[in-house]
């Protein structure tokens, strides 16, 4: 529905999508109604007074309220998803509430986003596995994942909470890709709660992810299928990453050969795009296309340009990490933190090359 019930004079509310942003407008209002809108002062009175969300009972939708006239417009924070109905109520003091439900319709009819990818890709992970990347064939909508995400384990039985609840959503720019946290608190040594609940992995087990199909795409449509994947647990990763057993692959000069560097393990997926570079014999970055190759044990680096005889570098900036957060010349499980976190880490790491 695009409203409630258009009656001239009567309250009524409006789903306004001839402005852009669309709104959500209370219309007709009586003027005692209006004045009880310019009271709310405050987010939270807005919202207690007229209430934008997914369902009956869900988090209200964030946003703008203004009032025009007898008009009351709510502008939401992000644009709201074709295809997705929203329950709005206006509930004003001494009246009788006024209740709709509002949707723009969907662009598409049929499902066809899918989950594309999900790293690490390789069959086994190691037991303090520190993020998941989701990646879907088409952009998602706004709404955050980890209702439709779960792990099972080996006898089919939901792990319970095994994931970092956060109020931030983790989706890259286009929305194709959303990360994943396990519970460091649970993942990592030394912390109480790990005691208390246990590991989200265990180390021998096999486990499966599942991603439910009812996860909306940007069109407000479901998936096109539900998503299973299962890999098993291998033992934690407590070492700092060691850039000195990196085998290099160099190329000669006047090709565009990649140069292709091969880990000794597989190293995080979405790090790897952005914490590696080539930097030439000037010293001046070299630009290139990069690949991560199979269960993310290589990296390989095509530059646009001839390769130049001379002296280069694999850079690898201090955010590289393998699956379980550890980084070079420092472990993510340390016995004590403020020292770790007192001791200056170098911006960046230079592994030389020589170009023949």
């Amino acid at each position: 529905g695009f409203g409630s019930p258009r009656q001239a004079g009567l309250p009524r509310i409006e789903l306004n999508s001839s402005s852009q942003p669309v709104t959500i407008d209370l219309v007709d209002l009586p003027e005692s109604q209006v004045q009880a809108a310019r009271a709310a002062g405050s987010r939270e009175a807005w919202m207690a007074l007229f209430q934008v969300a997914v369902g009956v009972g869900q988090p209200p939708v964030l946003g703008e309220y203004r009032i025009e006239g007898n008009r009351v417009r709510f502008t939401p924070m992000f644009p709201l998803d074709p295809g997705r109905q929203y329950h709005v109520a206006f509930t004003p003091p001494a009246a009788s509430p006024l209740v709709a439900t509002v949707g723009l319709p969907a662009t598409h009819t049929t499902p066809t986003t899918l989950v594309a990818q999900v790293y690490p890709s390789g069959e086994v992970i190691p037991e303090n596995q520190l993020r998941l990347y989701i990646h879907f064939s088409a952009p998602m909508g706004r709404k955050g994942g980890l209702d439709y995400v779960h792990l099972l384990d080996d006898e089919g039985k939901e792990v319970i909470d095994p994931f970092l609840p956060l109020d931030a959503e983790f989706w890259n720019d286009d929305r194709t890709r959303y990360t994943v946290f396990f519970d460091p608190g649970r993942q990592k040594r030394g912390i109480p709660v790990i005691d208390a609940m246990g590991r989200s992995l265990t180390e021998g087990k096999s486990y499966t992810l599942v991603v439910d199909k009812e996860w909306r795409d940007g069109n407000g449509l479901p998936l096109k299928d539900i998503y299973k994947r299962t890999f098993k647990v291998g033992p934690p990763d407590e070492r700092p990453l060691d850039h000195t057993v990196w085998q290099i692959q160099a190329p000669a000069s006047g090709t565009r050969t990649p140069v292709t560097v091969a880990f000794p393990e597989p190293l995080d997926h979405g790090l790897l795009l952005r914490a590696l570079g080539v930097q030439g014999p000037d010293g001046a970055a070299i630009g290139g296309d990069i690949v991560v190759g199979k269960a993310e044990a290589t990296w390989s680096f095509t530059p646009r340009e001839l390769w130049k005889a001379g002296s280069h570098n694999i850079v690898a900036f201090a955010m590289l990490e393998d699956l379980a957060g550890n980084r070079i010349g420092r472990a993510f499980e340390v016995d004590q933190f403020d020292r770790s976190d007192r001791s200056p880490e170098p911006e960046k790491t230079l592994i030389p090359f020589a170009v023949k």
